[in-house]
């Protein structure tokens, strides 16, 4: 049986989306920021960085596979994740994180998979479990590839999107980097032999696939948190909700392409 609430916000999700007021001009700006950003990245260093030669697939199943088994698994009660969501969760991803105006708070991929589990009284996961949320968010994600990222802001959404902009132009840590120092300001240049990507786009490649484990954004997130010398915000907490949430409007339009090698 679905849960009422996930239908429920899954239909005002999937419903044609206009302008989003101040979170679209911020959009616009950033975006228009980063293009002219790598434009210059790419005049002052025309020599494109080292061919990064892709890593094998260690062998055995792939995250999207493993996730598969996963989504179909029958519950105690004869259910399974996929009972869920509209037509077994094809087409949803695209369409998270969602805004839940009840509970005033951003509701990711992963919330919307353990609200499933806790409805039929099944274990939670990990948030950012790459052998099972992970895997899951692999398969589920691979089921609306191609499709635009077609995420909401209403007014109510405006200041989770603010806090998400603001804690993504924070500096924090040791280093004291923000995530738009890599991602907006120096997009596109060359840093450990790779160009730093920008931000425009993260948000519809993931999870990203390493040494054959499914990474989801948050947890790629917390790891260059952890890089940049700070204490990265748990998975699944508000703050890095926020965060998922405007990177993932910043794409907004942008067709999914999950399970990036990386």
């Amino acid at each position: 049986m679905r849960f009422p609430r996930l239908g429920l916000a899954l239909a005002c999700a999937l419903a044609s989306f206009a302008s989003h007021g101040a979170a679209d001009d911020a959009r616009r700006a950033i975006a228009a920021r980063i293009e002219a950003q790598l434009a210059a990245a790419a005049a002052a260093a025309p020599v494109e960085a080292p061919a990064q030669a892709e890593p094998a697939a260690p062998p055995g199943p792939t995250p999207a596979e493993r996730g598969k088994a996963l989504w179909v698994r029958k519950f105690k009660d004869g259910k399974s994740l996929a009972s869920c969501y509209p037509n077994g969760g094809r087409r949803v991803a695209a369409s998270y994180p969602l805004y839940d105006g009840r509970l005033k708070r951003v509701i990711t991929l992963e919330m919307s998979i353990n609200q499933c589990l806790k409805v039929h009284r099944e274990p939670l996961l990990e948030g950012t479990d790459p052998q099972t949320m992970g895997a899951l968010t692999a398969y589920l994600r691979s089921l609306a590839e191609g499709r635009k990222i077609a995420v909401r802001v209403p007014a109510a959404a405006e200041p989770r999107f603010e806090q998400g902009r603001r804690l993504y132009f924070t500096r924090f840590g040791q280093r004291n980097f923000a995530c738009a120092s890599c991602h907006v300001q120096n997009a596109g240049r060359i840093y450990a032999e790779q160009a730093l990507s920008g931000a425009v786009g993260q948000a519809a490649r993931w999870p990203f696939i390493r040494a054959g484990q499914a990474v989801t954004l948050q947890a790629q997130i917390r790891d260059c948190l952890d890089r940049m010398g700070a204490a990265p915000f748990g998975a699944g907490s508000d703050e890095m909700n926020d965060l998922e949430y405007f990177l993932t409007y910043l794409s907004q339009g942008q067709p999914l392409k999950p399970n990036t090698p990386r």
